[in-house]
């Protein structure tokens, strides 16, 4: 099925699906705080405390306010804010990046290589934008759908982790990612791991996201800013889901996820307190970084859970 919906070489058997690491919920944790404001975290150990704020996984319009009132008091004297494993390139991977900016291009009109039902489909959701082909069409597929979901976002919608890590950083509070990854081998293999089925259903994936329409992230929106953790979650997926139809997506995943608890435990071991920022998918999915705290002993204590 995937394959009648792809580009050219559609005749190859569609891949398996990889396991989606974030498509089940842990249901105890989806709760509404009782306070109007967004849903923090916490674990202890000893007197010490990391607190953890599940940061909303799209872009928050810009006429969304959400009360910074915890989060300022949480920064203040924080030992750090921990933030979640990057992908990342230097000087010394030019070439690589050169060389990867290539495996994103096609030389032929992107449009003319989609199935018909699926160039049908992209074609009528950018002139629903008011764009013609040209700012898509030397793109592959999969980097069409995200410049197109780029230019459905409401104008000046921001990232909340970048607004809390902007914050850290003005209060002098030390902002350090979980782990630094090599982008370029890791990008090269995904890339090189597409097939055109898998492509196409990243493009039919990021098209899904654009028709769910402006009301849909507005709600999720609001309910993170009030604290409905359940209302949150319903933000569509965007661009993981295509993530993880790539080699080493699900694996990566797993790795970022254990590197952010190992820096969460490390925040524990030193007296007072620190901030973390998490995806909420990421938090709160089975075997994510809530569950897997649970493994390591340690309690996480919800949002309506009083302090101690």
């Amino acid at each position: 099925m995937l394959a009648a919906t792809a580009t050219g070489a559609s005749s190859q058997p569609a891949p398996t699906p990889a396991a989606d690491p974030e498509a089940n919920i842990v249901e105890e944790l989806v709760v509404v705080s009782r306070h109007p404001a967004p849903a923090w975290w916490r674990v202890e150990k000893d007197g010490s405390t990391v607190w953890i704020l599940g940061v909303l996984d799209v872009p928050l319009p810009k006429d969304i306010k959400w009360r910074r009132k915890e989060l300022d008091a949480r920064l203040e004297g924080a030992n750090g804010m921990i933030t979640a494993p990057r992908l990342h390139a230097g000087l010394e991977d030019i070439f690589g990046l050169f060389k990867l900016f290539g495996m994103l291009r096609t030389k032929t009109p992107m449009e003319d290589g989609l199935a018909p039902a699926l160039r049908t489909r992209f074609v009528a959701d950018r002139e629903k934008l008011g764009k013609g082909p040209e700012p898509y069409e030397h793109w592959r597929p999969m980097v069409a759908g995200q410049i197109l979901l780029r230019d459905t976002r409401p104008e000046g919608a921001v990232d909340v982790g970048r607004q809390a890590r902007a914050e850290a950083s003005k209060r002098g509070v030390a902002v350090k990612a979980a782990g630094e990854y090599d982008l370029v081998p890791f990008a090269r293999t995904a890339l090189t791991s597409l097939t055109p089925a898998s492509e196409g259903e990243c493009l039919s994936a990021a098209l899904d996201d654009a028709e769910a329409g402006p009301a849909v992230y507005r709600r999720a929106a609001v309910g993170w800013a009030r604290g409905d953790v359940g209302a949150a979650l319903q933000a569509p997926r965007r661009f993981d889901r295509c993530l993880l139809l790539m080699a080493g997506g699900p694996e990566l995943w797993r790795k970022s996820t254990d590197d952010l608890a190992d820096a969460i435990v490390s925040g524990l071991d030193k007296p007072g307190h620190s901030v973390a920022t998490v995806s909420l998918r990421r938090l709160l999915a089975k075997d994510g970084l809530a569950d897997t705290l649970k493994a390591r002993g340690l309690t996480v204590i919800g949002p309506n859970d009083p302090e101690r």
